[in-house]
């Protein structure tokens, strides 16, 4: 598979495009076959003058409302047969709110293609609430922690007095924009709280520095999202178990976490196969995926949903009733040991095809 690695620019402008096509030129030199799928180019001259002479891939043309689009072309890009592909702007949706482009990333990566990418902090999505409230600017398009997280992560920084001089000059905007960006979303104490965010992700304290950060304007810190728990074994029932929770997460406007518990006494041999695809379809729809230990699936899961605060969990019903009757399900042994916790079950047509219960 192919390696991820994301350039994570704590602000527009400070210079993670350039990075990503820096790195890009130095791998072409070293003989490795290098493409751009996409590149934001917002008239910048350091831009223009890093692309070089790289191979850029054609955009697709996406057809929205009347309207033409330009896009990333996976096709294209795997038809150069490229080692490495550079791709802007990681957080992107596509014009016709049909996917995200890093989801697009995903399927270059799971066919061997590395990928360089870019970022801002603010798109990440335990970030983009923190940050939407301490600039004012709203919440924006936004990626998967965990999918960042998967590979590797450089943080691209600037000073506040610096990228703002950049602005001023005309280096990040277009001169008639100017004097709104560094009025509102670009003024110092903004940019030093991004930072501050960015240094937090990477040390993993993002939600104890966000609060900390409110609280020191006087803000309140952002309204929490419900938290949707999925508990799925390695069996093949996990698939209806994940896409319900999905579409629960979906209707309240929450965050979806799936949850394989690792039994001390349970199977050996576990169809990973299953896992990891339960992981990528965490990824697709934006939510994380976690193996935690546990003495039961039902222990397990009691222990992740009280410690994240769920507001719901779904599982699994597989046995028949009599079985239900003898040994107790997972749900009803959830009910009990987080009562104030809704708990939902999928049916499924029999016991599971793999893996203890849960």
């Amino acid at each position: 598979m192919g390696g991820l690695r994301t350039y994570l620019g704590t602000a527009p402008g400070v210079g993670k495009t350039y990075a990503m096509l820096r790195e890009g030129r130095r791998r072409s030199e070293r003989g490795e076959r290098v493409v751009v799928g996409w590149v934001e180019r917002h008239g910048r001259d350091e831009t223009r003058a890093q692309l070089g002479d790289l191979d850029v891939v054609p955009p697709r043309s996406v057809e929205h409302r009347g309207r033409a689009f330009l896009d990333l072309d996976v096709g294209a890009v795997l038809a150069r047969r490229p080692d490495v592909v550079l791709v802007d702007e990681l957080a992107h949706t596509v014009a016709d709110g049909s996917r995200q482009r890093w989801e697009d990333v995903a399927d270059l990566l799971a066919v061997g293609v590395g990928v360089v990418t870019t970022a801002n902090v603010a798109n990440l999505v335990s970030v983009r609430d923190y940050a939407a409230r301490l600039t004012g600017a709203g919440t924006v398009e936004s990626v998967p922690d965990e999918f960042v997280r998967s590979g590797e992560v450089v943080l691209v920084d600037l000073p506040p007095d610096d990228l703002r001089r950049r602005i001023a000059s005309g280096k990040v905007y277009s001169l008639d924009r100017v004097g709104g960006a560094l009025a509102e979303y670009f003024r110092g104490p903004n940019l030093e709280a991004l930072r501050e965010l960015g240094r937090a992700w990477m040390e993993g304290r993002v939600a104890e520095v966000g609060e900390e950060l409110l609280a020191r304007r006087g803000l309140a810190a952002p309204p929490a999202r419900p938290l949707v728990v999925a508990g799925v074994s390695d069996s093949s029932w996990g698939e209806a178990v994940l896409r319900r929770a999905t579409r629960v997460a979906e209707g309240c406007d929450g965050d979806l976490l799936v949850v394989h518990v690792n039994v001390a006494d349970g199977f050996a041999h576990k169809d990973r196969g299953n896992l990891e695809r339960y992981r990528a379809m965490a990824a697709e729809v934006g939510g994380s995926f976690i193996e935690v230990d546990g003495a039961s699936p039902a222990e397990g899961l009691a222990a992740v949903a009280r410690a994240r605060g769920a507001d719901r969990v779904v599982v699994a019903r597989h046995r028949s009733r009599l079985g239900e009757l003898a040994r107790g399900s997972v749900a009803a042994r959830l009910r009990r040991l987080v009562p104030d916790i809704r708990v939902s079950e999928v049916r499924t047509p029999g016991p599971p095809a793999a893996g203890p219960p849960g």
